[in-house]
């Protein structure tokens, strides 16, 4: 608990934390397509035990607050993709019953977790008064990241993250 309440305290992770190696999930499809496969970030577990303390913070600072929109169903307790799509599905309904016509568009934002601007995630943080020392931390958790890529037995070299929060973090959906 020492290490945990002193990286909170001092806004400073350890470089361990903030170190990922990155591998290929397949998800379908050909295997030899590189599209194929999800990329996902293995971070060490003391850094994911601090992120799901964060996370669940940060949550129900919001719940508490009314920041969440009734339209919100990702990320939140007791709301899942299935209530999201059974709340449209008797908008859609009720409006056919009433005669209105119904055009839906979908959305899948490829790539969406690696294009998450640190600042204005940062700024939508404080825009929704989540506390000041939690979101320093959050800043120091983003910045300075770095990553290797891991196939097979093989290794890249290290670079640098400069966007977007880590896929397969506990804390990056809920940043996301």
């Amino acid at each position: 608990m020492c290490i945990f309440r002193q990286s909170f305290e001092d806004s400073c992770l350890p470089d361990d934390w903030k170190s990922a190696v990155v591998t290929p999930l397949f998800k379908k499809g050909s295997k030899v397509d590189p599209s194929n496969y999800r990329p996902v970030s293995l971070t060490c577990v003391p850094c994911k035990i601090m992120e799901s303390i964060v996370r669940d913070y940060i949550v129900n600072q919001l719940n508490e607050g009314a920041s969440f929109s009734r339209s919100q169903h990702g990320f939140i307790t007791g709301r899942s993709c299935a209530t999201n799509l059974l709340t449209a599905f008797e908008h859609w309904t009720d409006w056919l019953d009433s005669d209105f016509g119904v055009d839906i568009i979908y959305f899948d934002y490829k790539k969406a977790f690696d294009s998450v601007d640190h600042v204005k995630l940062i700024e939508k943080l404080y825009d929704n008064n989540i506390n000041c020392r939690l979101i320093q931390w959050i800043a120091a958790f983003l910045q300075d990241r770095k990553m290797k890529v891991k196939v097979k037995l093989e290794f890249s070299d290290w670079v640098a993250v400069l966007s977007g929060v880590p896929q397969g973090s506990v804390l990056g959906p809920s940043c996301f």
